[in-house]
């Protein structure tokens, strides 16, 4: 049986938070989840939110739809969400990791089709879904898509720097890959899952699941707005960029201005074919690798 470790930093983070961990463990399936909260000493009511839920859990009170629910919570001062992270981690014991933030959601059948495509390709080190967004007050107002990412490029450090992000809320992963390549840099305020993916490319390919799996939240005063000390802690721990970054920087910005039956060629032309790997569903809603996929453009 599969098993799920998801890990929320949190501080003051009442305002939302009860609705990220209902996402959690409201999930249904053939799995069980084990939910850590790392909490960095909350002044507001974050904790009493948390321990209310952990309550109703261990009092078999909160109705479960997968095999097992557990939530622990850890609480303490924490230089960054980074540290908290990785407080989380190093307890959990699942044979799934991912995290999200106090402020984001999982949506209705998440988990289960991550689990079946872990379980039915065991060569699959981490992948990454669809992510939507939502407002401040839960309303969705951009559904996402299932981009794709070339390993060489993830290695660059393209995405997010040049190209679009590799979103954290919908990205999974097996414990092996974090033993090996995992830990935060507790200096880091904001681009730590940016240096977390560089360093997973180098162990292994990143599968793009097209599946709509989460929603990011955008809120006024949120840390991830600050897009220039992003871009700056991106500047710091990522790679040297190179000429490839340049151009695919120069492509993206333009691509909608050259017509579509040309852009293939010029795409081409500058970067060659370059594999994506991709997780699509087929009738049944059943996992399939379209493994040996070239696609033309970095877009879906």
């Amino acid at each position: 049986m599969i098993t799920f470790s998801i890990i929320t930093p949190t501080w003051n983070s009442e305002l939302y938070l009860a609705e990220t961990i209902e996402s959690v463990i409201s999930q249904k399936g053939d799995f069980a989840i084990e939910y850590i909260i790392a909490d960095n000493a909350s002044t507001d009511s974050t904790l009493d939110i948390a321990n209310r839920y952990k309550a109703l859990i261990d009092k078999v009170l909160y109705p479960v739809h997968c095999t097992s629910v557990s939530l622990k919570i850890i609480s303490g001062r924490d230089v960054s969400m980074y540290e908290a992270l990785n407080k989380g981690f190093s307890v959990a014991s699942g044979d799934i990791y991912a995290w999200i933030n106090s402020d984001d959601l999982y949506l209705p059948g998440a988990f289960d089709i991550v689990a079946r495509t872990f379980r039915k390709y065991a060569g699959i080190l981490w992948l990454k879904g669809i992510t939507s967004r939502i407002n401040a007050n839960s309303i969705l107002y951009k559904i996402g898509k299932c981009n794709l990412y070339d390993t060489e490029w993830l290695r660059k450090g393209v995405y997010g720097r040049d190209l679009y992000f590799v979103q954290q809320d919908s990205v999974f992963f097996r414990p092996s890959l974090w033993a090996t390549s995992g830990k935060f840099d507790h200096g880091l305020k904001l681009a730590g899952d940016y240096a977390l993916w560089v360093a997973f490319s180098y162990k292994a390919d990143l599968y793009s699941l097209n599946a709509y799996v989460s929603c990011f939240r955008t809120t006024e005063h949120q840390l991830s707005k600050n897009i220039e000390k992003y871009n700056e802690e991106m500047r710091r721990v990522g790679p040297p960029r190179d000429l490839t970054c340049k151009l695919l920087s120069l492509y993206s910005r333009y691509e909608r201005r050259i017509p579509g039956f040309v852009r293939p060629f010029v795409f081409r032309s500058l970067f060659g074919k370059r594999k994506f790997n991709v997780i699509d569903m087929d009738n049944n809603s059943e996992p399939n690798l379209i493994s040996a996929g070239y696609y033309e453009s970095p877009g879906n």
